[in-house]
C-alpha cells in the first residue's frame, strides 16, 4: 500500500468518524469521554491528521453504538458526505422552529423533486 493510499483511508476514516459523530450531535470531547479518549485525539483523527489504533476504533464503535465494521469500511463511499452535504446538515439540525423547517423541506423538494 502505498503513502498515498494510506492517507486517503486515513482522510475517509475521519470523515467518516465526523460524520457519525455529527449524526449522533456528540461533539469531540463528548465522544472522546465515551471512548476513554480525548476529544482533542478524536478531532485529530477526524481531520486526518492522526492514525488510530484499533483498540481506540474499537472503543469510539462502542461509543457510537455502531459495529466496528460499519466505522472502517472504506470501499462505501456513499455514507460520507461531503463538505456541502454536511454543511446543509449543520444549518438544519440546528435549533430551528418547526415552521422554519417545514419551508426549508418545501423549498428542497421543489428544487430536487420528491424523495421516498
Amino acid at each position: 500500500m502505498t503513502e498515498r493510499a494510506v492517507k486517503h483511508v486515513r482522510k475517509f476514516l475521519g470523515q467518516r468518524l465526523r460524520a457519525l459523530r455529527k449524526q449522533r450531535a456528540l461533539s469531540q470531547e463528548r465522544l472522546g469521554e465515551r471512548a476513554n479518549l480525548s476529544g482533542k485525539f478524536i478531532g485529530e483523527v477526524e481531520r486526518g491528521e492522526k492514525s488510530i489504533s484499533i483498540d481506540s476504533l474499537y472503543r469510539v464503535s462502542v461509543a457510537l453504538e455502531i459495529p466496528l465494521r460499519e466505522l472502517t469500511d472504506v470501499r462505501d463511499k456513499s455514507s460520507v458526505p461531503n463538505e456541502d452535504a454536511e454543511r446543509i446538515f449543520a444549518l438544519v439540525t440546528g435549533r430551528r422552529r418547526g415552521e422554519d423547517l417545514r419551508r426549508a423541506y418545501e423549498v428542497l423538494r421543489a428544487m430536487f423533486g420528491h424523495v421516498r
